[in-house]
């Protein structure tokens, strides 16, 4: 019987019964050592590292919230960040644990079929997976491998959570094996672990893909194998052999070692990422959980996106040789791009990690580590080592290629570092980089990027914007730009919000007063529409929207004097809207002189007096 679950086909009761069923603290301090705090309990947040316990778990409102790094939310999506499942497979875990039966969804045939073969795709890999996992440690045939992976270190704990395996040098070992428990050779094709002889040839039929070598299993995090790296133990080629793309198999898609490398990432709070795979191994068993490889692919901008979800900060080791170098260069504009910390560090005496450990050993992995190039100063380097700056022109070539990565850096003090580095490093004075890299960011559109003061003051009444400092707290990476707002419309947005969640019947006033649609903060947004709609607070599968509920619900606000309070709030964001409108008018008066039109001009003039006359 299928089972397949999606939030749109899920009853709102049923998700209701499992989240009221759910125990947050119970769930939460399988994970974090809680202890209590008066209402509440306190911990050492999962998501970054802290030394003072700013995470806290408020049993009455079955919320989490972080007041370090800014991320709250309910026992779903604390699931869904800490497991990294979807929202539909958190409520399968805890509706399982919890005693609630979930509803079936009607599957299409198209869907049914679709459903089958991924079924089917993943029985042939673990059945695979088994097979090569038991040669290499139990069978004699497995010898070999056996042989080799001891030679580099790797133990029996290592080869069993890695599920490592060895394709014995025969053309019908898995062929055989997978016959015999009714898997049709077609079907080992389709999955990639088989291939078709030429049919010009005699006899036609299918052979194994992987023949004599050690077997590296992809997994998932759910630690299902979706796919196999394969290295021979000769000189023959070629040296790795990968599986190859399939319906339910994308290598940029992946990474080597996530399995267990997505906890670790989230500990350490940063992600080391190599190019092999015994690199991974190797740094995991010597106490770095956070490695993870591509998938002996150049880095993509779907794996820096799955890194992103993670952290936001990597260290780059890539192998020492000239190879290794342009890796490095290239992985790190994608990582770049994808609004990633990068660093990288650099291993001298090895050609890679795992040759490194073994010969200095973790101490001096850690000094390295300790020892890391921010990705600017390692391109720097770089270049300066290939093709050393000599004239003046070289030297402003060489800020003009190094200018689009300082333009990506958000905070300015890193930026103004960037550009005092290259100045001391060139020879030339500070003003003259930064107008340099400026000229070169006028030229460029711009795009706004997110960027949130979370840790705000109480507020205890609804100021308008002009008595507030105009301080920029939120804009969208999106495109067009959106509207700035102002840290007052913030405050003023929180506090009419949580007035709202404490009492629902204020919703017809602040709808007869303002709309329903006077939002400026999406977040906000969303979860005004659920209360509107729904006349309760959202469980929301977003992120965003439960870290700002969770905020919301667990700041200490005054809000004893309710009328007051609501009033102030209504009037402050009548008022900022009045202001918007005058702006507006000014802006269209200002287009209107420009052009000429000094009656259309004159009118608009006479309308800004008029509303500022009335207080509008």
């Amino acid at each position: 019987m299928d089972n397949r679950l999606q939030q749109e086909f899920m009853p709102e009761e049923v998700i209701e019964e499992v989240r009221s069923r759910t125990d947050i603290v119970e769930i939460i301090s399988e994970y974090v050592s809680l202890q209590r705090k008066g209402k509440n309990y306190l911990g050492l947040c999962p998501f970054h590292a802290e030394k003072t316990p700013s995470f806290t778990v408020t049993p009455e409102k079955q919320m989490f919230y972080c007041f370090g790094c800014n991320v709250g939310g309910n026992a779903f999506s604390f699931l869904m960040k800490k497991e990294n499942w979807s929202f539909v497979e958190s409520i399968q875990n805890l509706a399982s644990r919890y005693g609630v039966s979930l509803p079936e969804k009607e599957l299409s045939p198209r869907e049914r079929e679709a459903n089958r073969r991924r079924q089917r795709f993943e029985e042939i890999n673990e059945l695979a997976t088994g097979y090569f996992h038991d040669l290499l440690l139990n069978l004699p045939e497995g010898e070999l491998g056996r042989l080799y992976f001891e030679k580099r270190g790797v133990d029996l704990d290592t080869m069993k959570s890695f599920r490592l395996g060895y394709a014995p040098d025969r053309w019908d070992g898995l062929l055989t094996y997978m016959l015999e428990r009714g898997v049709q050779a077609h079907e080992l094709a389709e999955n990639g672990l088989a291939l078709e002889r030429g049919t010009q040839g005699k006899g036609g039929g299918y052979y194994d893909r992987f023949r004599n070598r050690v077997l590296f299993s992809i997994l998932d995090r759910r630690n299902h194998t979706i796919g196999f790296g394969g290295r021979v133990l000769d000189d023959s080629l070629p040296k790795y052999l990968n599986s190859p793309e399939t319906a339910f198999f994308n290598k940029g898609h992946h990474l080597y070692g996530m399995h267990r490398a997505h906890q670790g990432i989230r500990e350490k709070g940063f992600a080391l990422l190599v190019e092999g795979y015994m690199d991974v191994i190797a740094l995991q068993k010597s106490g770095y959980p956070n490695a993870v490889a591509s998938l002996g692919t150049a880095l993509t901008r779907e794996q820096a996106k799955l890194l992103r979800r993670y952290t936001q900060r990597v260290v780059l080791l890539y192998d020492s040789d000239e190879a290794g170098i342009q890796a490095a260069l290239r992985g790190g504009e994608i990582l770049r791009d994808a609004g990633i910390r990068l660093d990288v560090a650099t291993l001298t005496g090895a050609k890679d990690p795992d040759e490194f450990l073994k010969r200095y050993g973790v101490e001096d992995f850690e000094k390295a580590l300790s020892q890391v190039l921010t990705y600017v100063e390692f391109k720097y380097r770089t270049i300066v080592q290939e093709t050393p700056p000599q004239t003046i022109q070289e030297k402003a070539e060489l800020v003009v290629r190094l200018a689009p990565d300082i333009l990506k850096v958000s905070s300015p003090i890193e930026r103004e570092g960037y550009e005092r580095f290259l100045s001391l490093e060139l020879g030339l004075t500070l003003e003259a980089v930064q107008r340099e890299i400026a000229r070169l960011e006028q030229k460029k559109p711009k795009k706004e990027q997110l960027h949130e003061y979370s840790q705000q003051k109480q507020v205890s009444s609804g100021k308008n914007r002009d008595n507030i400092k105009d301080e920029i707290i939120y804009k969208e990476d999106t495109m067009p730009p959106s509207p700035t707002v102002y840290l007052g419309v913030y405050r003023t947005e929180r506090l009419l919000l949580r007035l709202i969640i404490e009492n629902i019947s204020h919703l017809p006033r602040i709808k007869a007063k303002l709309g329903e649609s006077f939002w400026k903060i999406p977040e906000h947004q969303q979860i005004f529409n659920y209360l509107n709609q729904e006349g309760k607070l959202p469980v929301h599968s977003d992120e965003n929207v439960q870290s700002r509920l969770a905020s919301l619900l667990l700041e200490e606000l005054d809000i004893s004097q309710t009328e007051r309070l609501l009033d102030d709030c209504i009037k402050g964001i009548l008022s900022t809207q009045a202001e918007e409108r005058v702006e507006d008018l000014q802006a269209r008066m200002a287009t209107l002189e420009k052009s000429g039109d000094m009656a259309g001009a004159m009118a608009l003039l006479k309308e800004i007096g008029e509303r500022l006359k009335r207080g509008e």
